[in-house]
């Protein structure tokens, strides 16, 4: 590879996709540090002939003046993107969008159209076709997700990467006004399309969830926030309160199943430590230590009659008092 070449190779290496921008001067020292002894002038000459070939821009009308690849150039990079690396890039556009910060995703597009290009010219090849015959799906009901405006979803992004306090208007459930509460965001955790933003309010320490489309407006405060001493995401998490927890205490759940209905939790076990035993009668005991959340209460009723909770006894008589009501709606037909 001669000089020339190299040095245009680095020098482009250093060029910011567009907002961001740097400047001769700059080049010149990188290049100097590199090994290349160049004048500003030749590198403005070089960089003014490389932009009739590469997507590259100059602003020389603010200061300070500088360089940039445009930003919605296709990324370049040596060597090429080969067709495993545009798939990842291709099923991450796909699955990852709501799970990244704007900045990230806006600094990936380039990366995404890129894979997309690469994928659509493969015709012959049997990875092209992937991400057509591959879908993610949810357990349950398959539900519309709710509608989160763009610069509400920005900014909570935003302020949680900044780790800045955020000011938001938010309207809670079953409220006809909504209130303006001073946020200090500490992690955000999305539950099938659900966004919940977990944050402490104003000097208080107790831990909040705000759901991110019942946000009406969200503004960036030019403030630190305040972490929560302790705090740990995946030990919240563990706490079942995203299940919405009903009790501190966990509970000795037991259920009876019919066999074919036990199927599921012998493949996707309820927990680690659940015990499964057979009965004389053929149906499946399940024994298994679990948090009492509306989730568990509302996944045993959805067994409908293939399930008996035996215990704990408060357990048994919520479902029961659920199964008589339900029943009572439907006496006249």
């Amino acid at each position: 590879m001669s000089d020339t070449v190299l040095r245009h190779w680095t020098m482009l290496r250093q060029v910011p996709r567009h907002p961001r921008k740097v400047g001769a001067a700059q080049l010149a020292r990188v290049l100097s540090n590199a090994g290349f002894d160049v004048s500003r002038r030749s590198i403005e000459r070089d960089l003014n002939k490389l932009s009739t070939v590469f997507p590259l821009r100059c602003d020389d009308e603010h200061k300070p003046y500088g360089w940039s690849w445009m930003a919605d150039a296709t990324a370049f990079d040596l060597p090429a993107m080969d067709v495993h690396a545009a798939l990842a890039f291709r099923m991450a556009a796909d699955h990852l969008h709501a799970l990244l910060p704007e900045v990230t995703r806006s600094h990936l597009d380039p990366h995404f159209r890129r894979a997309k290009a690469v994928l659509d010219g493969l015709n012959d090849n049997v990875l092209s076709d992937w991400p057509d015959k591959v879908r993610v799906m949810p357990a349950g009901q398959p539900m519309l997700p709710p509608a989160i405006p763009q610069d509400v979803l920005e900014n909570v992004q935003a302020g949680l990467l900044a780790e800045k306090q955020l000011r938001v208007v938010y309207r809670k459930r079953g409220e006809a006004e909504a209130r303006t509460y001073l946020v200090h965001p500490q992690a955000l955790v999305w539950r099938d399309a659900v966004g919940y933003l977990l944050c402490i309010l104003w000097k208080y320490d107790d831990l909040k969830q705000f759901v991110l489309h019942r946000m009406e407006s969200v503004e960036l405060v030019d403030e630190p926030r305040r972490p929560l001493p302790g705090f740990s995401l995946d030990a919240e998490i563990a706490t079942g309160s995203f299940s919405f927890l009903l009790a501190d205490q966990s509970i000795e759940l037991e259920v009876l199943f019919h066999a074919f209905a036990a199927v599921r939790v012998r493949e996707t076990p309820v927990a680690v430590t659940q015990e499964l035993v057979e009965q004389p009668d053929g149906k499946i005991l399940l024994r298994a230590t679990l948090a009492d959340t509306v989730q568990l209460r509302t996944w045993l009723l959805s067994m409908g009659e293939y399930a008996e909770v035996l215990g704990p006894p408060a357990l048994r008589k919520s479902i029961a008092t659920s199964i008589r009501e339900m029943a009572d709606k439907y006496a006249g037909d």
